[in-house]
Formats: structure tokens, sequence, C-alpha cells
């Protein structure tokens, strides 16, 4: 862009041009009067060369002259400095003149002979037009200036924005938790790679479905989270499951948090999820470990009590029958002296195949209790279904001819207002009773032997 004076009230250089000398002192002296420093030039060439940008605020030059007309001595001033004022003066009278003048960039227009008054307005006009465009220029230029800074300020922030998107995006997708956004009314707005594997579905086909989809406990569940969330504004370590899209189940655990709107009210819920399964898994596996007989696979002793509790407690709420087997291995203790500890080991192994194999699937349990001695809880089952259950056991144990090893075994079928301990108790004493009648049988309770039992006690 054409460099340009910074406008002053300091008074400012005139370059005067014309053939006649008598001209050059009239306007010299004239121009001089208005407090203007005057260079006078006869010849056009030698004018023109000494313009260079900035060089006079002012040119005033005769239309007619030897070599150059004033017409192209005005366009080539303007190319050389387009912010010099030019005013034309000629002893020609023609309108065409002024307006070519005009056209090629003359300021003014003015016919000799002219009056000092004349030439003064006509300065003054030329030079004032000249300082409020340059004015105008400079402003134009700082604004460019400040819309170009503000522009590059603008780029650089979107830039920045951009990659900051971008950074947060592949931070969200990276993570293998699931992250979820819902709106106010439940359906989901965002949602990462990491719930898209857990859940088995695209982010296209989860955008917009409501949430409460894929939580086992549907609508009801999500409506008392929405609640306590905004009571307590967060939840942390929130424990459920996840419906998956083949219909599967995934345990998670959960927080949940307020997403503030720029208005400062809630306008999204915030959900990440972290798979547990494994961490189930690995609890359940930890649980097995410690309810459990690592020799047999049976449950010990130990969860043998809670878990006969619970189904005598159950047995008196719903009415149910339930039943409990009482069980010793006969001759165990020669057996294990004279075969070893790893032949004994092996007799015990097959106690535990043998419930396998003669009880109900996921409804009876059996028990080591300690040593050769095992129990079995016969949940929803009465005294003759027991004795079935206790008969298979007898000959399951006895079909695989450890010499002459057979099984004791004491059916107690439980009572309305029986104890923990009264019921373990007539089961025990059954089981001693069949021991006592020579073994390999099943003794069940009766009145009469709890008669008896009483008796031997006295």
């Amino acid at each position: 862009m054409t460099g340009y004076i910074e406008v002053s009230t300091l008074k400012e250089r005139v370059l005067i041009l014309d053939d006649e000398q008598m001209m050059l002192n009239v306007l010299e002296r004239y121009v001089g009067a208005l407090d203007h420093e005057c260079f006078c030039c006869e010849c056009p060439t030698k004018a023109l060369s000494a313009l260079t940008p900035g060089s006079f605020a002012l040119l005033i030059t005769d239309l007619r002259m030897p070599g150059m007309d004033g017409i192209e001595v005005l366009r080539l001033a303007k190319s050389q400095d387009e912010d010099v004022a030019v005013i034309v003066v000629t002893a020609v009278a023609d309108v065409s003149n002024a307006i070519q003048a005009i056209r090629a960039g003359a300021d003014d227009y003015i016919l000799k002979p002219f009056s000092y008054a004349d030439l003064a307005l006509a300065v003054s006009k030329a030079l004032e037009k000249r300082s409020r465009l340059m004015r105008t220029r400079k402003l134009n230029q700082d604004l460019e200036k400040q819309v170009s800074r503000a522009t590059e300020q603008l780029e650089r922030a979107n830039r920045e924005l951009t990659e900051t998107k971008h950074y947060l995006e592949s931070l969200l997708h990276s993570s293998v938790d699931a992250i979820i956004t819902a709106d106010r009314s439940g359906k989901i707005q965002f949602c990462n790679e990491g719930a898209c594997v857990m859940l088995g579905i695209a982010a296209e086909q989860m955008h917009n479905l409501p949430v409460a989809n894929f939580f086992a406990g549907g609508r009801h569940e999500v409506n008392t989270l929405r609640r306590r969330l905004s009571q307590e504004g967060c939840l942390r370590c929130y424990e459920t499951e996840f419906i998956r899209a083949d219909g599967s189940h995934v345990p998670v655990n959960m927080s949940l948090s307020m997403v503030s709107g720029s208005d400062g009210g809630a306008s999204a819920i915030l959900a990440i999820c972290k798979d547990i399964t494994q961490q189930k898994r690995l609890e359940t596996e930890l649980k097995e470990m410690s309810i459990k007989d690592s020799l047999t696979g049976l449950y010990n002793q130990r969860y043998f009590y809670e878990r006969l509790r619970g189904e005598i407690e159950r047995a008196r709420r719903q009415k149910h029958p339930l039943s409990l087997l009482w069980l010793d291995i006969d001759q165990f203790k020669s057996y294990n002296d004279t075969r070893g500890h790893l032949e004994g080991d092996l007799v015990l192994q097959t106690v535990g195949k043998v419930f396998q194999e003669c009880t109900r699937t996921s409804v009876d349990l059996g028990f080591r209790y300690g040593g050769d001695e095992f129990t079995v809880i016969l949940p929803e089952a009465g005294e003759e279904q027991a004795h079935l259950i206790a008969n298979r056991i007898l000959r399951g144990f006895e079909a695989h001819h450890f010499d002459r090893l057979t099984m004791s075994i004491g059916l107690m079928s439980y009572r309305e207002g029986d104890s923990l301990r009264a019921f373990i108790h007539m089961a025990d004493a059954m089981m001693y009773d069949a021991k006592r009648s020579g073994g390999n049988s099943v003794f069940v309770y009766s009145p009469e032997a709890e008669a008896k039992e009483e008796s031997d006690a006295r």
C-alpha cells in the first residue's frame, strides 16, 4: 500500500509548475502568503522527477506547456504519488479540458487571471480534501489491521478449539469405560466407543434412544436415579446392570452427575460406567473358595449353618417342606489307615461326585461337615422325596466298590417350631442309629425315635 505523510498543522510543501516565469512568481507569492513552503519549476520533466511519494502535499500545474501538457503531468504525478493534491491553472476556458483534468485526478481547476482569494480557496479545499482522504485511508488501514488481527486471533482460537475438541473426543473414545450423556428428557445425546462396545450397539443407533432402554431396572430405575441426583447432585459407585443389544446383561459400576447449562441449571446427565464383569466373577470365585471344601468341591461347615438358617426361615414363611440328610462313611477310619490318605481322599472326592449325580441340580445343597461326615439340605422336599434321594446316594456310593465302605444316613424333615439346633441334632441322631444298626442304611426320624433318644439320654 502506498505510504503517506501524517497530516499536521505545520506548513505544507507545494510544487508549482508553469512555463512562464512571471506566473511562477505570482503563484509563489500567493502560496507563500498562505504560509506554505513553495518549490517552483518551469520544466515538467524536472518537476516530476522531484515528485516522490510524500515529498509534496500539493502540485499546482499549468495546463498548456511545451513538451508535455498539464493533463499528462497530472496523470504521471498521480501515478507517482496518489496522495498529492493537484490544482490545474490555465488561461483556456474550455469545459472539456476541465472535465478531462477532473477525471485525471485534479482537485480543482482555476482560470487565469485569478485573484489571491480564488487561489487561497482552491489551495485550502485541495489540502483539506487530501487531509480527509489520508485520514480516511489511515483509519481504513488501522481498521484493516484490527480486522486482520481479530481474524488471526479468531482463526487461532478456532484451531485451538478444534484441536481441543479432537483431543477430548480422542480421550473420550479411547476410554474402555462407557461415557454417556442424556438430556433432561432421558434421551441419549452422546456415547463414546466404550459405550458402543459395552452395549453392543452403534453410536448412531443409540443416539436419541431413551437411556432407560439399557437399564435392567428400566424406567423405574432411571426415575429413581433422577430423583436421587436432584437431591444429591452426583452419585458414585452405583452398581446396576445394563442390557446389551443381544439381551444379555452386563454388571456395571456407575458414577452419575448433573451437567450445568449456560443458564446455570441442569441441562444433561453424565454417566461414566465401568464393566465389572471380571470383578464380579472374581468376587464369586473368592466367595466360592470361602464357602467350599477344596477337596470335595462341596460347601463347607461354616456355609452349612448360614444356608440352613435361611432355608428354615423360608420354610417357615412359605409353609414349604424341608428335609436334612446327615451322612457318615462306614469303616472309613480303618480304610484310610490301611490304604493311606491319598486313597482316603479319593473316597471323599467320590462322595462329592455322588451328591452331584444323585441330588436335584440347583436345588439340593451338599456339604462336607468335617472328616468323613457330610450333610445334604433338601429344600421343598418332604420325608418321602427325601428318602428317595437318600437311597439314591446310598446305592450310588456303594456302586463305586470301595471294599466294604458304605454309608449311614440320618433323615430329618423339618417340623414347625423346631430350632436349628434341634433339627440338626435329630438328623445326626438318626445317622448314628443307622450306624449302630450295621450301617449301609437310611434311618428316618420318628417320634418313637425321639422318645428312645430321650430315654437313652436319661
